[in-house]
């Protein structure tokens, strides 16, 4: 037996029925989560590197990861797939349909190539379209029963709109993870920003949000900045934060999510809070 396949054991999956099973898929690493939403501490998560400098080479890197564990391949209650792109745009509800999807991502990234995937931000009549890799999409719909795919924004704008309607003024959220950051903005009239920002030190973080701020206006986003995702990179930016915003305080793990496990906290944050955003 491999090391992949010990990473999850079948026999910890009773009744894959009753469970959900939620993948992030990058260039770079796939992550997994397992649970059982009647079970307490049923959660599993793990996350494994996808290799590779082709999109050819990447497919095939991250089928030898998804067969590496058979326990995967379990007809799960639901499997929800969370694509990570940065060819993407957000468009009106009413906009949202295939043809103005392809037209706006055509425009916006004439050199993209791939599928693409609708979004729906639920309560924010908007949509997110995106293009991911086709080969990749097709072999998640062959090798897992009827994915829901979610663009790596959608979650995140669809969890913080629920947040940012307690209290008056605009907010912004922050989520720090591995060589990325992802920055949402409330204002008054709802969603007013939600893009991807490469990073790879606190300093890069620092820049983007300022910057943001200073094109949206202090007026607009109000003196509330919350961050979430990775811990190191959060203490390390936050005092750097201060001089500039008033308040910067992290995102309050969800208190109901305490109850599926330890490992809930280990897990990228827009793929955790997925069933809070139903």
């Amino acid at each position: 037996m491999t090391m992949s396949q010990q990473l999850i054991d079948k026999e910890q999956i009773n009744d894959p029925r009753h469970w959900r099973l939620a993948l992030r898929v990058g260039d770079h690493r796939l992550h997994i989560v397992a649970y059982d939403s009647s079970q307490d501490n049923s959660l599993i998560y793990r996350h494994l590197p996808v290799n590779g400098d082709t999109p050819e080479a990447r497919l095939k890197s991250l089928e030898e990861a998804v067969y590496d564990i058979p326990a995967l391949l379990l007809d799960f209650g639901r499997v929800d797939v969370v694509m990570e792109s940065r060819a993407f745009v957000v468009l009106p509800e009413a906009l949202g349909d295939a043809e103005n999807a392809g037209l706006a991502l055509e425009s916006l990234f004439p050199k993209s190539e791939g599928e693409t995937v609708m979004s729906s931000l639920q309560g924010l009549g908007a949509v997110i379209a995106s293009r991911v890799d086709g080969g990749v999409a097709s072999f998640l719909r062959r090798t897992f029963n009827n994915p829901r795919f979610h663009h790596h924004l959608s979650p995140l704008c669809r969890y913080f709109h629920h947040k940012s309607r307690l209290g008056n003024t605009g907010k912004m959220y922050a989520n720090l993870r591995d060589g990325a950051m992802d920055v949402i903005a409330f204002g008054g009239s709802g969603l007013i920003l939600a893009n991807t920002f490469p990073i790879d030190a606190p300093e890069d973080a620092l820049y983007y949000i300022l910057a943001c701020r200073g094109q949206l206006g202090a007026a607009d986003v109000g003196e509330e900045l919350f961050l979430a995702g990775d811990k190191a990179m959060r203490e390390a930016l936050t005092p750097m934060l201060r001089e500039y915003i008033a308040y910067v305080m992290p995102v309050i793990f969800p208190s109901g999510l305490f109850r599926m496990g330890r490992e809930a906290m280990e897990a990228p944050f827009d793929l955790i809070i997925l069933p809070l955003c139903e």
